[in-house]
């Protein structure tokens, strides 16, 4: 088949926005796009596992694999030691039509390739890469032969671009907002970056992770809007620059993509009971507070106390306010603690907050789909036992953790620990 004369125009916009306005279908990408050329695997070793081939496209791959994991064991319940070749390979094909309806507004836009390429050149890449477009209604009865594509080479990137195009370039742009990255894949190092990874999960390229809308010098930030099948847990938390939402941290599913500086992974379980009620008095009034707190310093000033109580659908008449203004700052410092503010309105919050965490047990699976990240390089999933302690210490704190997953993980679970069961540790 000889090479189309032109790219298509939303081919090309949707390159600009993927890879970022300095590249288009007329240059070649480089190093970056040789990164994302590969197509969804299966590892020899594990056989519900996805191989990642090198650096980058993470923030397809390990979303694909958290819906994998849950079609597998939720929906299906099938014990992963037992998946046979055709489970594995319907699972994947759920997974990428969850996806597709998550970004989907009534109709999807599929991108493959009219042939097989013999290079990884970006440009005829593109000029080989045809559109579909048709009613989400009617993705169960062709994702059988998309999803034989996308298993090809530049398998996920034609996947990629059947995202960024189903939920449309405009629509993603909005999503972004003048606070976000212009383009959706670093130039620098290759990995996707929050925008990518919250549109795949949530649906909406926002690139906030905290709960529904807050307020920042007059300007109005969105952040995720309804829980989600699939969680989110980042080391930037642990490290104070984000506050991950109880959207993201209680997914209806207890499976968790976890964000270290340029990588994701996955840690899941199959214990329902770990995700955790986020329509608790606690966590209402908890999410009402973090609107005005955006920083995450745990205070708000005095002068919120008003636009927090109407949050809340509380009682914000100027003289019930000045009382709870004297009786949650006495010491005039011009700031309300949380603490008091949710025992306040929420009385022995403390006590009842996650009470069926607390000395829990459970069993849970680490997966990593880099080659080198893996134990003679065999993509397989690492199996732990997690404990979570009712009494808390400084030396649980997350940003000490002895590795940077459990940092992670105590910004869910502040008194976890996990004895992996097969080493070397994972950090």
């Amino acid at each position: 088949m000889e090479s189309q004369a032109t790219v298509l125009p939303q081919i090309s916009a949707a390159c600009q926005l993927i890879w970022g306005g300095a590249y288009s279908t007329e240059n070649e990408i480089g190093n970056i796009f040789e990164q994302w050329s590969q197509g969804f695997i299966f590892s020899d070793d594990c056989k519900s596992a996805l191989i990642q081939e090198k650096g980058g496209p993470c923030a397809v791959i390990v979303p694909a694999q958290a819906y994998i994991i849950k079609h597998l064991l939720f929906d299906s319940e099938v014990e992963l030691a037992d998946v046979t070749d055709e489970q594995r390979q319907k699972a994947l094909e759920q997974a990428l039509q969850s996806i597709l309806v998550n970004v989907s507004a009534g109709t999807v836009q599929i991108a493959k390739l009219s042939q097989q390429l013999g290079s990884t050149s970006s440009v005829e890449f593109h000029k080989h890469l045809t559109l579909e477009t048709l009613n989400s209604s009617e993705i169960e009865n062709h994702i059988s032969s998309w999803t034989e594509s996308w298993c090809s080479n530049f398998g996920v990137m034609s996947f990629l671009y059947s995202i960024v195009l189903t939920r449309g370039v405009e629509n993603i742009v909005s999503d972004i907002g003048i606070m976000g990255d212009p383009s959706l894949v670093d130039n620098t190092f290759g990995h996707g970056n929050q925008s990518l990874l919250n549109l795949i999960l949530t649906g909406a390229a926002t690139p906030n992770v905290f709960d529904y809308t807050r307020s920042i010098d007059g300007m109005d930030l969105v952040g995720v809007t309804k829980k989600n099948d699939i969680g989110f847990l980042t080391l930037l938390e642990a490290l104070r620059y984000c506050k991950v939402g109880d959207f993201l941290k209680c997914p209806e599913y207890p499976i968790w993509i976890i964000g270290s500086e340029s990588h994701l992974s996955l840690l899941f379980s199959n214990d329902r009971s770990l995700c955790v009620n986020e329509n608790s008095p606690f966590k209402v009034a908890r999410a009402a507070f973090d609107t005005f707190d955006c920083e995450g310093n745990g205070f708000i000033p005095v002068t919120d106390l008003p636009n927090v109580l109407e949050k809340l659908d509380m009682v914000s008449e100027e003289d019930y306010v000045e009382f709870m203004k004297e009786r949650l700052d006495p010491d005039s410092t011009g700031i309300i603690l949380f603490p008091a503010f949710i025992e306040e309105f929420v009385p022995g919050a403390w006590e009842k907050q996650d009470q069926s965490l607390q000395n829990k047990q459970f069993v849970v699976h680490h997966y990593n789909g880099l080659r080198q990240s893996n134990f003679d390089s065999k993509v397989n999933y690492r199996l732990g036992a997690a404990a979570v302690y009712l009494e808390y210490n400084q030396v649980m704190e997350a940003s000490t953790a002895p590795t940077p997953l459990l940092r992670v993980l105590r910004t869910k679970w502040p008194t976890i620990e996990i004895d992996w069961q097969s080493q070397p540790s994972i950090s």
